[in-house]
């Protein structure tokens, strides 16, 4: 929906203009995504679509600490949604925060049973632990919800080929458990 401003120029509601947001983050354009979630932010400045996505894009830039802060202040505002709690996932275990970054998995997959990335991330906790076998049921969990990347598949091959070798140094990784 199109709303009017006094100068009688079209601007777009909130949101449509965090549609459009999210659109060009996919698209690429970070830039222009942060730029209209900002532009949101003036207009509603606790709106937590445009905190999550500045969180999001946070992460991306490697300032961790930044994008857990935005993800959790649009958490308060919108706490059941699961891609949020995802998000403050990834941070947390970026950061180091291993435990926090499960607990955030954790709640992404309880309030969304089928979001596969919040498996993933759990998968990726217990590998840095060194919990291999739980870490190969998290990724193999992420993949049978539609998880198919590249990533995951890297991860679950390396997972399985630390347990071969933890358990018999001698042996390989066979590509059928792959």
């Amino acid at each position: 929906m199109l709303a009017t401003v006094k100068s009688n120029k079209p601007v777009l509601s909130i949101p449509l203009s965090m549609e459009v947001a999210w659109r060009n983050y996919r698209a690429g354009s970070r830039e222009d995504a942060a730029i209209t979630s900002l532009r949101v932010l003036q207009v509603q400045p606790q709106n937590p679509d445009a905190l999550h996505l500045l969180g999001v894009l946070a992460y991306e830039a490697n300032d961790h600490h930044k994008a857990i802060a935005l993800i959790g202040q649009a958490i308060r505002m919108h706490k059941t949604y699961a891609p949020m709690h995802g998000n403050l996932a990834l941070a947390k275990l970026a950061k180091g925060d291993l435990n926090g970054a499960a607990a955030s998995a954790r709640r992404a997959f309880k309030l969304s049973p089928s979001y596969a990335d919040a498996h993933r991330v759990l998968g990726l906790v217990y590998q840095k632990r060194g919990r291999l076998e739980e870490a190969i049921v998290e990724f193999r969990r992420a993949r049978a919800l539609g998880l198919n990347t590249t990533d995951l598949q890297a991860h679950l091959t390396k997972a399985l080929e630390q347990l071969s070798a933890s358990a018999d140094p001698e042996a390989g990784v066979d590509s059928a458990e792959v």
